[in-house]
């Protein structure tokens, strides 16, 4: 009898035990399969670190110093189900989060297992059926989608550009589906007139009919959450009440940090049941805090901050991108950032003489 019940505490302790390796955060481990389909949209790929370049100038005896390059930046977005979706009423943004700082919040502003507090946020045009994607269909989101070695050799001309190096390298995302710069309040200048533009979540135009864009996404960085979601609200709604006022909570909340290594910030509230894909984007070795509780990881094109490499060591990481993991059959989308995404050179890269990707 006693080695019954010993046996039935075994068992009840081994059943415990794997249903809590099933769940964190109340959200369960997602584990897909071969035969999983994906019902969804997802972030097939994300490059952001951009490429490096340099000016030689040895022989005027001076040393040759790399520099990066990043405004070719781009997001790829992949339909892998049979039927047509839509990017009407979609948008992207950015956490609030910097997953390589640990935060600790004042009581009831811990939004991380609540919901996806994005400090940015950019939606597609359309008024419903406008940008469909196809069943297969890959979509390019660029930060700017020009020819970016057409156009750097042009800002350099009269120069000698056989003095430059790394300019070969430097993509050409001139047939990109959109820009998620918008050329109304472009602050680089160099959006593409004839490509679609996202549109940031709130503008405003001054007495002189300038635009000016509040919490838009702008650019991907080497720490921070994206997430594909689809709009709660229309745009017209969130500015008409995204606002806290004494009879109404609004969308944006004020977040009260107590470390004293940082200072408070606003995060826009999105729904958890309105993110349809996300990423985590954090240098390996500085991951602090996950950003949102829909992702159980992170990964990186870098260890340690790009800030803090040599600058020699920058060839070694130009060019590369984080892409989701194809398993034979399917995309990976197991909600883990560090299992869904490997980093590889970028698919849109230039290609050399023998078909090889420049990096």
């Amino acid at each position: 009898m006693i080695q019954k019940k010993i046996a039935a505490c075994l068992l009840i302790g081994l059943m415990l035990l794997a249903m809590s390796s099933c769940t964190r955060n109340e959200m369960p481990v997602k584990q897909s399969t071969s035969k999983t389909k994906l019902d969804h949209l997802i972030i097939k790929e994300v490059f952001y670190v951009g490429h490096y370049w340099y000016r030689d100038v040895r022989a005027w005896g001076m040393k040759n110093m790399n520099q990066m390059y990043n405004d070719d930046q781009y997001i790829t977005i992949f339909n892998p189900t049979d039927e047509v979706k839509y990017l009407d009423g979609l948008a992207l943004c950015v956490n609030a989060i910097d997953p390589s700082k640990a935060i600790q919040f004042a009581p009831k502003d811990d939004f991380v297992n609540r919901y996806y507090g994005a400090s940015g946020i950019s939606y597609f045009p359309g008024k419903g059926n406008d940008y469909p994607v196809k069943p297969g269909q890959t979509i390019i989101v660029a930060k700017y989608a020009i020819d970016h070695k057409a156009s750097f050799e042009a800002e350099l001309e009269g120069e000698d550009l056989s003095m430059y190096g790394g300019l070969n390298a430097f993509l050409d995302l001139s047939k990109a589906d959109f820009e998620w710069t918008n050329i109304n309040y472009d602050p680089g200048q160099k959006n593409n007139p004839n490509v679609p533009d996202m549109c940031a979540i709130l503008t405003s135009t001054d007495a002189s009919g300038n635009i000016g864009p509040s919490y838009d996404f702008s650019r991907v960085s080497e720490s921070n959450g994206i997430a594909l979601i689809k709009l709660p609200w229309t745009p017209e709604e969130f500015k008409k009440n995204y606002a806290e006022t004494k009879d109404s909570k609004g969308y944006l909340h004020y977040i009260t940090v107590t470390s004293s290594a940082h200072g408070d910030f606003y995060a826009i509230e999105v729904p958890l049941e309105c993110v349809i894909d996300c990423i985590t984007i954090c240098p390996r070795r500085m991951f602090q805090m996950r950003p949102s509780k829909l992702d159980r990881g992170y990964n990186a094109v870098t260890d340690n901050s790009f800030s803090g490499l040599k600058q020699s060591d920058y060839p070694i990481s130009s060019g590369l991108a984080l892409v989701r993991k194809w398993d034979g059959k399917k995309f990976v989308d197991d909600n883990n950032t560090t299992a869904d995404f490997e980093v590889k050179v970028a698919s849109l890269s230039r290609k050399d003489e023998k078909g090889n990707p420049i990096k």
